[in-house]
């Protein structure tokens, strides 16, 4: 009885959950039905509307932008009719090395010899130089006890004489410039004591040259010896002094001016004390090529 009575109950209770609930009291009509949307178009973004960049095809490897190369331009034309047009061509006809782009007029090429005369020229400012070298500033006042050269070639003389000196070497500055006047009378002496009358020697070589045509009187050279000579000759020719400076010279600007070999083309007798500035790039070509300054300028077209 109990039993039976607990599954009515039961039983009745899930109908109970079965039986649909009374309805709701119905909302208003304004409520229940909601007042119709506006409908926003949507407009597509630019981004949106462009079309997709263009890929590479799958398995292809797309190159790299190239940077845009600047134009070379191209390298000066020589003008072969030019000083130095005319030196590649002399030099490379002559199997010599490319010559130095030099200006060629300028001063310290100035060529003067007995076929090359300055006439009266005197030198625009000289320098007066200690002649051992045992000082060395530069006076520009006269001063009979010093050696005279162009101011222009001052300094340059000072090292190479120091340079020796350093390497305990004696050096003395025996000359320098010699005036019109001077050199006039230096030819005049020399001749005499040499009883010649043209300045040269049984080869045809000049042994002192005439006034107007001396390296001298341009004061752009300076005979260089150990010690004072009254008279420089062959006894010289061999001093450890003369051959540091042929060892030496180009790097300070000079050459050795008349060097044995060359009596044919300078037309002066071996000295080998003279020493000629022409600058560092000449003075090297010169030296390294076994050149005079005559052949040197000749490959310029200088005659």
């Amino acid at each position: 009885m109990i039993f039976a009575a607990y599954s009515y109950l039961q039983i009745a209770g899930y109908e109970e959950l079965r039986a649909p609930s009374a309805p709701a009291e119905a909302a208003p009509a304004q409520a229940a039905e909601a007042p119709a949307q506006e409908e926003i178009p949507v407009i597509a973004s630019e981004a949106q509307t462009e079309a997709p960049a263009a890929q590479p095809e799958q398995g292809v490897i797309a190159a790299p932008e190239q940077e845009a190369q600047p134009t070379a331009e191209p390298a000066p034309t020589v003008d072969p009719n030019s000083p130095y047009g005319k030196a590649l061509a002399n030099a490379a006809a002559r199997g010599l090395p490319e010559p130095p782009a030099l200006d060629v007029t300028s001063w310290e090429f100035t060529l003067v010899n007995g076929d090359h005369s300055i006439g009266q020229y005197e030198p625009e400012q000289l320098a007066y130089l200690h002649q051992t070298l045992d000082e060395t500033d530069i006076q520009t006042a006269y001063n009979g006890n010093r050696c005279p050269v162009d101011i222009r070639i001052a300094e340059a003389l000072i090292a190479m004489g120091r340079g020796c000196k350093d390497a305990g070497l004696p050096v003395f500055l025996s000359s320098g410039y010699r005036s019109y006047g001077d050199q006039a009378a230096n030819f005049t002496r020399v001749c005499q004591n040499n009883g010649i009358t043209d300045g040269k020697d049984g080869a045809g070589h000049y042994i002192t040259m005439p006034a107007g045509c001396s390296e001298h009187q341009l004061a752009l050279c300076c005979d260089i010896t150990d010690r004072y000579y009254a008279v420089k000759s062959a006894d010289i020719v061999q001093s450890d002094t003369v051959e540091w400076l042929l060892a030496h010279c180009a790097d300070y600007g000079f050459v050795q001016r008349f060097p044995a070999g060359k009596e044919d083309v300078t037309g002066v007798m071996n000295e080998t004390w003279h020493f000629r500035y022409v600058g560092l790039e000449a003075a090297r070509y010169m030296t390294d090529n076994h050149l005079v300054l005559e052949e040197f300028l000749a490959l310029y077209g200088v005659e």
